[in-house]
C-alpha cells in the first residue's frame, strides 16, 4: 500500500460550499469515491474578508490525485456521482428528460444485450459501464442510443383544436403543465378562421402525449401522471410488493379511475373522470411515500408562492430538477411531489425550505375586510398605490373581490409598506402576516410605475 500524504488546494470561499454540499452531501461523496479525507476550513466570521482558503487532502498520492480530479469537477458544477463515473470509465448521457428516460428505461435489457454496456439510470442522467472496461465501446454505445432514441427526441409542432369553452381550461391543467416542466414542451392559446385550440412544441413524445391528455380533457375525462425515479419499484422485497399490488387494486376498485404502472415502472398513469383521476393521484403519492419514505414526499407550499417556487421562466424549477431527482410542480394544488435518492429528496426539502424563507421576508398578504379598504388603498385613478409603490419600492397587488392585499420586496420595503397600508384602512380593518397564503381568484389591481 502506498505511503499517505498530504496536499492542500488553494479554493476560493465561495467555492467551498461546492464542496461541502447540501448538508455535506458532495463532501460525503468525495470521500466515499476517493477513499480520502477532505478537511475544508471553518465557516468565515461576519465580516471577514473573502479570499483563497486551504482546503487539506489525506490519502495515498493515487488517491489523493483521483480526489483533486473530482474536485475540479464539483468545482464546475458536476456531481461527484458523475465525475467518479467518469473516472472509472464510465461514459455520461446528461440532461435528458423524463419522456427520454421513460423510453431508454423500457429498451434498457436490450440495450445492454446489444452493445455489451451496463447502463445506470438515474432521475436526469445515464451512466454507460463497458463490460471488460473498454471505453470505446461505452462511446460506440452511446452514439447507437442516440440513434434510438432520435424518434423521441425530434422536435415537432401540432394545433389541437379545442372548444373556445374549454381552452383555458384545457392549457391549464395540473398534468399538461407538469408535462411542459419536464420535457419543456411549450403549449400556448392560437385562434384563426378555423377556431381556437393549442398549439404544442416540443419533443415528440411528449407533443403526442400532451395532444392525448388535451383530447381527454374535451371528453370531460383527466389523464394524470405521477413520474418515479428509474428502478425505485425494484427495490421492495416480495412481501411489500405484494401488499403494494393490493394496494393498487384497491386503488383502482375505489377511486373509479384506472390505474396504470409503465412496464418500465418509471411513471403511473391515471385515467377516468376529472375528479377521480386527480384523486388517485393524490393517492398514490401517500402510498408511495409510505412504502418509501425517503425516497417519495409531497411538499405542500402556500398558494401564493407556487410562482416564486417555479422562478421567472421555471428558472427555479429547473435548478430543482438539476438535483437528479423527479419533480412534479402542481400549481393549481400548490404541492410539489419529489422521487429520487434519499440525499437528493433531502437537498430538494432543504432548498424548499430556504426558498420559503427568503419568499416570507419579502412577501406578505394582507386580508382587508370590505371592499372599501382596497379601493382606498387603489385611490382616485390609482394614485394612492402608485405613490406606495414608489416611495416604498414594492410591488403591490389589490384584489377587491377576494379583499386581500399581496405585497413583495425587499424586506425592510415590505415592511414599510404593510404599516402605509395598515394606515390607510384604519389600523383595525385587516390582518396580516408574512408570508401567509390566502388562495388566489378574482381581478386585481396593480400600478407598475
Amino acid at each position: 500500500m502506498s505511503p499517505l500524504a498530504e496536499e492542500v488546494l488553494e479554493i476560493h470561499d465561495r467555492d467551498i460550499g461546492l464542496i461541502i454540499g447540501a448538508r455535506g452531501s458532495n463532501i460525503q461523496a468525495l470521500q466515499e469515491g476517493t477513499k480520502c479525507r477532505i478537511i475544508t476550513p471553518p465557516k468565515n466570521v461576519d465580516g471577514e474578508e473573502l479570499g483563497l482558503r486551504e482546503v487539506h487532502i489525506h490519502g495515498t498520492k493515487e488517491q489523493i490525485a483521483r480526489c483533486k480530479e473530482a474536485i475540479s469537477g464539483v468545482l464546475m458544477g458536476e456531481q461527484p456521482k458523475d465525475i467518479l463515473a467518469q473516472l472509472d470509465g464510465a461514459v455520461l448521457m446528461k440532461n435528458m428528460d423524463p419522456m427520454t428516460m421513460g423510453h431508454l428505461a423500457k429498451i434498457k435489457d436490450k440495450v445492454e444485450k446489444d452493445f455489451a454496456v451496463s447502463l445506470e439510470l438515474d432521475a436526469r442522467s445515464v451512466r454507460i459501464w463497458p463490460k471488460g472496461g473498454d471505453q470505446d465501446k461505452a462511446l460506440d454505445a452511446k452514439e447507437k442510443i442516440e440513434e434510438l432514441l432520435e424518434d423521441v427526441t425530434a422536435v415537432e409542432t401540432i394545433s389541437v383544436p379545442v372548444p373556445p369553452q374549454l381552452v383555458n381550461r384545457a392549457i391549464n391543467e395540473s398534468a399538461l403543465r407538469q408535462l411542459q416542466d419536464q420535457t419543456g414542451l411549450t403549449a400556448n392559446v392560437y385562434k384563426n378562421d378555423q377556431g381556437t385550440g393549442i398549439r404544442l412544441t416540443g419533443l415528440s413524445g411528449a407533443v403526442q402525449e400532451a395532444k392525448s391528455m388535451i383530447e381527454q380533457r374535451c371528453k370531460g375525462q383527466g389523464a394524470e401522471f405521477l413520474s418515479l425515479i428509474p428502478g425505485l419499484l425494484a427495490k421492495m422485497t416480495p412481501k411489500a410488493k405484494g401488499d403494494f399490488e393490493n394496494d393498487v387494486h384497491f386503488l383502482t376498485q375505489n377511486s373509479g379511475a384506472k390505474v396504470q404502472i409503465r412496464s418500465d415502472a418509471s411513471r403511473i398513469d391515471f385515467q377516468g373522470g376529472l375528479d377521480e383521476s386527480l384523486h388517485a393521484r393524490t393517492e398514490m403519492q401517500k402510498i408511495l411515500h409510505f412504502y418509501f419514505p425517503q425516497e417519495c414526499d409531497t411538499i405542500e407550499l402556500p398558494p401564493d408562492s407556487v410562482d416564486w417556487i417555479a422562478g421567472d421562466d421555471d428558472r427555479e424549477l429547473m435548478r430543482l430538477q438539476s438535483t437528479g431527482a423527479v419533480i412534479a410542480l402542481d400549481r393549481n394544488a400548490a404541492t410539489l411531489w419529489v422521487c429520487g435518492s434519499q440525499k437528493n429528496v433531502e437537498l430538494v426539502r432543504n432548498r424548499i425550505r430556504n426558498s420559503l424563507e427568503r419568499w416570507k421576508k419579502e412577501h406578505a398578504v394582507i386580508k382587508l375586510h370590505s371592499k372599501g379598504s382596497a379601493f382606498a388603498i387603489i385611490g382616485k385613478g390609482g394614485a394612492t398605490i402608485r405613490e406606495l409603490q414608489t416611495s416604498t419600492e414594492t410591488r403591490i397587488d389589490v384584489d377587491p373581490d377576494n379583499q386581500k392585499v399581496s405585497i413583495s420586496g425587499k424586506e425592510d420595503s415590505v415592511r414599510a409598506a404593510k404599516a402605509r397600508i395598515m394606515q390607510i384602512i384604519g389600523g383595525g380593518s385587516g390582518s396580516w402576516g408574512g408570508g401567509a397564503g390566502f388562495g388566489q381568484g378574482g381581478p386585481s389591481f396593480r400600478s407598475d410605475a
